[in-house]
């Protein structure tokens, strides 16, 4: 029973670090990296509870789906925007002028 309550304690804590990671993060591809870590956490916090289903659910769409098309969609972007600088070389210029 105590081992139970370890593990179960260390799960919510694993939880919290990484959500506190998501918000915290400045790197969008280390946020994603939380997420997924996120996802697997709870997905063995699920077995541990005994709800084996919601642990494979929770490893295809919160662990692998989700932070994939995260990741597809920040490269997307990344892509599409092209370097103009800094945002306030533009202003400087347009002051001198």
């Amino acid at each position: 029973m105590t081992t139970f309550w370890v593990l179960d304690l260390l799960c919510l804590a694993a939880l919290l670090a990484s959500a506190v990671l998501v918000v915290k993060l400045r790197n969008l591809n280390g946020c994603v990296m939380a997420l997924s870590a996120l996802g697997t956490v709870l997905a063995l916090l699920f077995v541990v509870l005994g709800a084996p289903d919601l642990a494979n659910a929770e490893i295809i769409v919160g662990a692998i789906a989700l932070p994939v098309l995260y990741l597809i969609a920040i490269g997307k972007i990344r892509a599409d925007v092209r370097d103009r600088g800094e945002l306030g070389e533009q202003e400087a210029r347009q002051d001198s002028a």
